[in-house]
């Protein structure tokens, strides 16, 4: 609920929820040393000095969120969104962390047989289920505020159902026969340095490639809690599975599915020499269908996650020690959450922590696989180690591979990676080009000759929906422009003297890059504004009808910012635009056919919608651009001068709002 309510004052940007998942983490943390040190207490002590602390976070209810400032969003995120949630949710929260091991120790010291160990699986259960119904239920019926109006309530009835039952272990007191039947009863001594260390690694492990795997999730395909929800549900799960009975967690078989998984992953990342050795395109196919690809990690993922927590269940010392065991858990999914937010954009150029923990995850499921023949034969240690040994070399190799880059520079940061790439390959239908990339995607290019003009390439070209829009739009005169989302600058070329052109760009990478690297906003034939600001915020700092053009291209890889293409955000757009003004959106998607979302839109505030595609030549790609307005002279001209269509068999859906989005309906 929070990630989703502050997602668009941050541009949409994936890295919401990573920071926003350090922020729990990190109170997480905090709670469970409070239930650590507060369980050294009698426990009539512990539930009185309990229930004030559940008392006092009623003064922050209900939960609401108010927006920052633009430029304190742009240029300070992180900070931002880490004060933004702890003034917000906070205090609820640090109580909330507690309830998991606060209650497993009173259950450890009221009850005198039996272990509380089973609870965290129940926790998980409930933990889940609330996950998989926001997308499908919260989100979908209530907007943020109704939402944050329910969740104070429960959180009231939550300080209820503790205030009871902290009465009744009152009433109960410490078991007479508290000893722990469970296997591990004769562990008395206070767990090691080495043994806390070992559950924080695995605890680490397992939160950086949830972190990583949601990551690369997002970064291609888009920013929305239904795909925050699924890592997050698969690990879940398998803490519910590891943590529920000893016998759901199948050591040497769940190791093996782990270091094989990761095997067919580091071959789909050289699936060229992999098909090629294998005959088959396999992997290639794997690589077009974003459903096989997402399948595919989802896979390796579980199966690495129930392999640290399976470890973790394995190791688990008695009850006794069950809040410091709880208290290093926690460190170490803290510690992950902040190597990935925090640590990897200062260490990294481009997302290699996901590669990095694969190659971590092999060689702890390979360690399993490895002990389980130290005590037999030689050949059947050999017919082990040296397979082990030969897929370690090969998962290296590709992961290692996929960290490599050619580039001018490579930067990372809060809203992504960019690489400056220059393309010398010669051939006579092709020049050098020198290309700016986010993630996987080219987000501009500039032609390097000794003519020294510069023509629009890569989605802007001459015949693209963007110029033929231009062209008809100068007819008229001085135009004043609005585009969010900078790139290169490449949109400059169009604009003409007696023009106003701005850019809102979230990225202050992006606008260095482009000013230093590329000669668009230098040449441009008025002068260009770049404002580093998410777009939608930007656009609503405008004065009312002050722009005649909104260029809608601030998609990151193939990742589309929904909060750009809502309702909410389209009544902004037409409020800032003239009487006669036009909005042009760049659509061109590998996985996501956009059309339905913009024609539900237009409906909706009575747009006329034209789509309008271009060809790829040696110099530009296909592109598809969405051009909504309700000019009809602007739009007679548009479809007897232009190579414009009305879209047709659109499929219906909602219009996306704030609070509701559905990508399952747009998937090509």
């Amino acid at each position: 609920m929070a990630s989703k309510a502050i997602l668009a004052w941050f541009g949409g940007a994936s890295s919401v929820w990573t920071t926003s998942m350090l922020f729990f983490q990190a109170m997480l943390v905090g709670g469970y040393c409070y239930a650590h040190l507060l369980s050294r207490w009698p426990i009539a002590r512990q539930v009185k000095v309990h229930g004030l602390l559940v008392l006092s976070a009623c003064f922050f209810l209900p939960i609401s969120f108010n927006a920052p400032q633009a430029t304190a969003a742009a240029t300070q995120p992180v900070s931002t969104i880490l004060w933004l949630l702890f003034v917000t949710v906070g205090l609820p929260y640090f109580v909330l962390s507690t309830t998991g091991p606060l209650v497993q120790s009173w259950y450890g010291v009221t009850q005198g047989k039996g272990t509380p160990y089973r609870l965290y699986s129940l926790s998980n259960i409930g933990s889940l289920a609330a996950l998989i119904t926001y997308p499908f239920l919260m989100e979908v019926y209530l907007d943020i505020p109704t939402q944050g109006n329910f969740w104070s309530v429960g959180y009231l009835l939550f300080a209820a159902s503790l205030g009871v039952l902290g009465w009744q272990c009152i009433r109960q007191g410490p078991a007479a026969n508290n000893q722990d039947n469970g296997p591990q009863a004769a562990v008395e001594s206070s767990p090691s340095w080495g043994q806390m260390t070992q559950w924080a690694g695995l605890a680490a492990l397992a939160s950086v490639m949830l972190l990583a795997f949601t990551d690369q999730l997002t970064q291609d395909i888009a920013v929305t809690p239904f795909l925050w929800i699924m890592p997050l549900a698969i690990y879940l799960c398998s803490f519910i599975i590891a943590f529920d009975n000893p016998k759901w967690y199948f050591r040497k078989s769940y190791a093996l599915a782990t270091g094989l998984g990761i095997l067919i992953l580091s071959l789909y990342y050289i699936r060229d020499t992999a098909d090629e050795y294998l005959g088959i395109a396999i992997f290639q196919s794997i690589a077009e269908s974003v459903v096989s690809y997402t399948i595919m990690m989802a896979i390796v993922f579980f199966t690495i996650c129930m392999t640290c927590h399976g470890e973790l269940f394995r190791l688990r010392p008695a009850k006794q020690h069950l809040t410091l065991y709880y208290l290093s858990i926690s460190v170490g999914g803290a510690s992950g959450g902040f190597f990935v937010s925090i640590v990897c954009p200062f260490l990294f150029s481009q997302y290699h922590e996901y590669h990095l923990g694969l190659i971590i995850a092999f060689s702890m499921a390979g360690m399993i696989i490895v002990r389980q023949v130290l005590n037999k034969a030689s050949l059947v240690q050999l017919a082990v180690v040296i397979p082990t040994g030969l897929v370690f070399g090969v998962v290296v190799l590709s992961q290692w591979q996929m960290t490599q880059h050619q580039s001018v520079i490579a930067t990372r940061n809060f809203f992504g990676t960019l690489q400056v790439q220059q393309n010398l390959e010669q051939r006579d239908d092709l020049q050098h080009h020198l290309q700016l990339r986010h993630g996987r995607v080219v987000h501009g290019s500039e032609i390097m000759d000794a003519s020294g003009v510069l023509k629009p390439t890569t989605y802007y070209g001459t015949e693209s929906g963007v110029s033929q829009v231009f062209n008809l739009l100068q007819d008229n005169g001085d135009i004043d422009i609005t585009a969010v989302g900078l790139g290169t600058g490449t949109l400059s070329v169009y604009a003409r003297p007696g023009d106003k052109l701005r850019f809102f760009e979230i990225n202050p990478d992006v606008i260095k890059l482009a000013r230093t690297y590329f000669r668009y906003l230098k040449t441009s034939s008025t002068p260009v504004e770049t404002i580093a600001a998410d777009g939608r915020l930007g656009i609503q700092s405008l004065a009312e009808n002050s722009t005649d053009l909104i260029i809608l291209d601030a998609f990151s890889s193939d990742a589309i910012p929904v909060h750009l293409l809502t309702l909410e955000a389209f009544e902004i757009y037409l409020d800032r635009l003239t009487e006669n003004g036009v909005i042009c959106a760049h659509i061109s998607n590998q996985h996501l056919d956009l059309i339905p979302v913009l024609h539900a839109v237009a409906e909706h505030y009575h747009l006329s919608l034209r789509i309008i595609d271009s060809r790829a030549t040696a110099d530009t790609f296909e592109a598809r651009w969405a051009v909504l307005s309700s000019d009809s002279d602007f739009l007679t001209k548009l479809d007897t001068q232009t190579a414009a269509a009305r879209p047709e068999n659109i499929k219906r859906i909602s219009p996306w709002t704030d609070h509701y989005s559905n990508l399952l309906q747009i998937l090509k």
